[in-house]
């Protein structure tokens, strides 16, 4: 083999060996790009999944605050019912007792 052969197959195998780091370097940029948007997509997907979850559990949340809110009111109206019926029968003897009240001070 002559010098010139053993030049070009040293240049050839160079060359080849640079393609082929060339090649595993874009190899290695595609799937860093490839892991990077995964990655990005799994991310989206949680705060989406979270977002979801949040505004599911704040729902239930303010449901049971409304159920609780209206069985408080419902418990007061019974109350103030009772009070408005008791008072009621109360005034008919409140109103005699002051006129027996009145009364008596006239003749007194």
């Amino acid at each position: 083999m002559t010098r010139h052969e053993i030049l070009s197959k040293i240049k050839q195998a160079e060359a080849d060996a640079q393609a082929s780091i060339e090649r595993a370097q874009q190899e290695r940029d595609k799937r860093i790009a490839d892991a990077t948007a995964e990655a990005t997509n799994i991310v989206r997907n949680a705060e989406a999944e979270s977002q979801d979850y949040f505004e599911k559990r704040l729902a239930e949340a303010d449901k049971a605050a409304q159920s609780k809110k209206q069985a408080i009111i419902d418990e007061g109206m019974k109350k103030v019912n009772a009070m408005k019926s008791s008072a009621s029968s109360k005034v008919d003897v409140a109103v005699e007792h002051l006129l027996k009240e009145f009364m008596g001070l006239l003749h007194a």
